[in-house]
C-alpha cells in the first residue's frame, strides 16, 4: 500500500479544521442584565490643615448588583500600601478599610487626599450607586479629628 503524500493530508486536515469552524455560530450578544463592567472608586480623606495618619471608613454600593474585587492604597505615602480590610466582607457589597502611618507628623499628608482605590464589578443594567461613612481619623498622637470621606469614580479612558 502506497503512503498517501503530505499535501493530502495537510489538505484533509484542513478541510477538516475548516469544516469544523464552519459549524461555529457567532456569539449571540449578551442581553443587558447580563452585562459585567468594572469600575474604579478613588477613596478621599480630607484632613484640612491636621496631618492625617489614621482612618476607617465604611464603602457600600447603594443598589444594584455589585462585588468589591480589588483594593489598593492610596497616593501619599504614608498610604500607599492597601488598607487592612475583610476579605469576606470584601465579596460582598460593602467594605470597610483602615490604615494607619507612624511616619514623623512631617511626613504625614493634610488637606483631601487620595488615600485607596476600590475595584468594583457590577452585573445588569442598573447604573450602582455607592456610599461613604468616615467612621474615624486620628492624627499622629491617637486624637480624634475632624475629617470628611468622600469618593469619586473614575472615568474610563
Amino acid at each position: 500500500m502506497k503512503m498517501a503524500s503530505p499535501i493530502v493530508y495537510f489538505a484533509i486536515l484542513a478541510l477538516l479544521a475548516f469544516g469544523q469552524a464552519a459549524g461555529l455560530r457567532a456569539q449571540q450578544p449578551a442581553n443587558e442584565e447580563g452585562r459585567t463592567r468594572f469600575r474604579t472608586i478613588d477613596i478621599f480623606v480630607d484632613s484640612r490643615s491636621t496631618p492625617l495618619a489614621a482612618y476607617q471608613v465604611e464603602f457600600a454600593a447603594t443598589n444594584g448588583v455589585v462585588k468589591i474585587v480589588g483594593i489598593e492604597g492610596g497616593e501619599p505615602e504614608a498610604f500607599r500600601q492597601p488598607p487592612i480590610y475583610d476579605p469576606k466582607a470584601m465579596q460582598q457589597d460593602r467594605v470597610i478599610i483602615a490604615s494607619f502611618s507612624t511616619a514623623a507628623v512631617t511626613a504625614l499628608p493634610k488637606g483631601k487626599i487620595r488615600v485607596a482605590t476600590i475595584h468594583v464589578q457590577a452585573s445588569g443594567d442598573q447604573v450602582p450607586q455607592f456610599e461613604i461613612k468616615l467612621q474615624t481619623a486620628g492624627d499622629s498622637r491617637g486624637h480624634k479629628i475632624s475629617a470628611t470621606a468622600t469618593f469619586v469614580e473614575r472615568k474610563a479612558p
